[in-house]
């Protein structure tokens, strides 16, 4: 049992090391520029620096233009708290001033419609993030739950070439056994899986098996460890279960390659009907996160349990956001 003094020494250690880390979570749907102002004050309180906040996933171009440019006056009117990270540089100058950087995320390739040229569009307009698949098949790839399992088309491996001239990150969420393969061996660059745990301790098609986990980690890339609870675990998930899963993938490919992606959402009934929740995969909303890790302002309790566990403050760092900063910067810039 720890004295009273150690427990005083880790609790001061993981205080500093969580104000002192660059905070990323690489799945963030609920900041959009509805609710960007509703949700920040606890994204203040668990101190996150910079959120992959979903621009689009099934939405056609015209509709994901329309968000972009709400977006554009959303940073207008927030400026003093808000700003877009199109680099590396942009994420820790923000961290520096005390604001929160948003980079630009598509959670599909559907705003895409076919036109690999605008890959070039969207990136001019600050995308820096695109996930080929969302919850179906696209003219991309196919996704984890299909019938089938396909793979890549000709027009995801033409718009991954055009992300990897462009420097735009690939992200693998959601897709397939093949598809994931396949993206994996075609981009010039590291990859991402921006949310996604391990299958081996919550067996979910949206978790990944070693054998990918394995070929990200050795391409140099990053998995996001995700807090939907049905990716968790089976029971009702706690923080500890997650950070379980935050071990397992350390342990497999190294604490290089480990971040946060914490999905945390409020889909309504219509939500999970729009956006075609598989049944057999997602369970019908209100969902339940896990205890201690409930949202935004939980994210501290992930870095004191990490302490717990005996990671260095290095490791620790790395998985809180400086990770996904590095392969922001080899691949954006």
């Amino acid at each position: 049992m720890l004295t009273r003094e150690q427990v005083q020494t880790e609790h001061t250690r993981f205080g500093d090391l969580h104000r002192r880390a660059v905070v990323i979570d690489a799945a963030c749907p609920l900041i959009n520029p509805r609710e960007t102002k509703k949700y920040l004050p606890d994204v203040h309180r668990g101190g996150l620096t910079c959120t992959f906040a979903t621009v689009a996933s099934i939405e056609g171009a015209r509709e994901a233009l329309s968000i972009l440019s709400a977006w554009y006056a959303k940073l207008r009117e927030m400026r003093q708290e808000i700003t877009l990270a199109l680099t590396a540089d942009d994420i820790t100058a923000a961290k520096e001033s005390g604001r929160v950087a948003i980079v630009f995320h598509f959670q599909g390739g559907n705003p895409l419609e076919y036109d690999p040229r605008l890959v070039e569009v969207f990136y001019r307009l600050g995308v820096r993030v695109l996930q080929i698949t969302y919850n179906e098949r696209n003219p991309l790839g196919d996704r984890c739950t299909e019938r089938t399992d396909g793979g890549l088309s000709k027009l995801g491996l033409d718009v991954i070439a055009e992300m990897n001239r462009l420097g735009m990150l690939v992200d693998l969420a959601h897709a397939g056994y093949r598809t994931s393969m396949e993206a994996i061996e075609a981009s010039r660059a590291p990859v991402i899986f921006s949310h996604c745990n391990a299958r081996t301790l919550c067996d979910s098609p949206r978790n990944l098996p070693d054998e990918i986990l394995r070929a990200v980690g050795a391409r140099g890339g990053v998995v996001g460890v995700c807090a939907f609870p049905a990716f968790v675990s089976t029971g009702a998930p706690t923080v500890r279960d997650l950070v379980q899963h935050v071990d397992y993938l350390c342990r497999l490919i190294g604490p290089d390659h480990v971040g946060l992606g914490l999905d945390f959402s409020t889909e309504t009934e219509e939500d999970y009907e729009y956006f075609k929740y598989d049944p057999k995969v997602y369970p019908k909303p209100p969902w339940t996160y896990p205890k201690d890790i409930a949202g935004f302002s939980d994210v501290p309790n992930i870095t004191r349990r990490l302490v717990e566990l005996g990671y260095s403050d290095e490791d620790v760092m790395n998985i809180l956001g400086a990770n996904f900063v590095r392969i922001f910067r080899k691949v954006c810039g």
